[in-house]
């Protein structure tokens, strides 16, 4: 009895890890409905989507589901994409460049595109918000 009763434990605590997986990606009213579970990361106790970035082999967050709504990126517009500056100009703080308004710590290389970042609240991640091409 007392097997099953830990055998039962274990399967439910399996079952709450699923759920909670199923909840921030794949589900209607999931904040990331469209988005598959390995693409879902929790940062600092938040869920963010993430995209893999080829040149370091690692997965970075596009877009956080924080207490103050989502931030980043919306990986299913092409509203977010600028198009890039003339080659050879600044990517940030002129005039002419594609983020002028952009501190140079705001900018980041996503798979050697570069894009202008904000900060997520509570974590020490930056994702971006938009991306020149």
């Amino acid at each position: 009895m007392k097997t099953f009763t830990i055998m039962a434990s274990t399967v439910a605590a399996l079952g709450t890890i699923g759920l909670a997986q199923a909840q921030t990606s794949g589900t209607p009213n999931s904040p990331f409905p469209y988005a598959a579970p390995h693409e879902v990361q929790m940062i600092n106790g938040v869920p963010c989507r993430t995209i893999l970035d080829r040149e370091n082999n690692q997965r970075i967050p596009i877009q956080c589901a924080t207490s103050a709504g989502m931030v980043g990126m919306d990986p299913t517009t092409t509203g977010s994409v600028l198009v890039g500056s003339p080659a050879g100009a600044p990517v940030s703080g002129t005039p002419n460049s594609a983020f002028p308004t952009a501190a140079p710590h705001e900018i980041r290389m996503f798979n050697g595109v570069p894009c202008r970042t904000v900060l997520v609240p509570g974590t020490e991640q930056r994702v971006p918000v938009e991306c020149a091409r």
